[in-house]
């Protein structure tokens, strides 16, 4: 048993007798327990039966974001959300331009605490640069990042001085 349903602390059984004396836990108000219930010995034992599940029935119970309620009401959301998207006909508001200079700056913020670089400041003259615009398609990405990889590459050393023939003076 992984749980059991009654503290044996709690409980008080003489051999013999046809009570069951428990002792309650006291609530959250009173840490002291309560008075003693006295409970037919079969009417203990029925109590305590109810709570053993039936054969390969597993009796799981899932609590906070894992239980039912909370799966259901996700659920829900998610359906609203598809439901107000699939009506509304206008597209996405666009961000007025002081809340992308705003984006702009808390992406600099990320990178600059991560990394310890500032992205904004260019390293040929030490000026503010500003973000032109983002590159999401991982093809373009790819080519740019290429080009840059050939572009450092050494260039390569002039050939080397072949001596000429001196002439000589006749």
């Amino acid at each position: 048993m992984s749980r059991s349903p009654v503290s044996l602390k709690r409980l008080l059984f003489t051999p013999g007798a046809k009570e069951v004396v428990y002792t309650r836990k006291g609530g959250h108000g009173s840490p002291e327990p309560e008075d003693d219930e006295k409970i037919d010995a079969e009417e203990f034992v029925a109590r305590v039966l109810v709570q053993i599940p039936d054969p390969r029935r597993h009796l799981v119970r899932y609590y906070g974001a894992y239980s039912n309620r909370a799966r259901g009401q996700r659920r829900k959301a998610e359906e609203r959300l598809q439901a107000h998207a699939s009506s509304e006909t206008s597209p996405e508001p666009v961000p007025t331009p002081p809340e992308r200079a705003a984006l702009r700056r808390r992406w600099a913020n990320l990178i600059r605490r991560v990394y310890e670089v500032d992205p904004l400041v260019c390293t040929r003259c030490g000026s503010e640069m500003r973000v032109v615009s983002f590159i999401t398609d991982p093809r373009v990405v790819k080519r740019i990042v290429d080009h840059l990889r050939k572009r450092d590459r050494p260039a390569r050393p002039p050939p080397p001085r072949v001596p000429q023939p001196v002439a000589s003076p006749v």
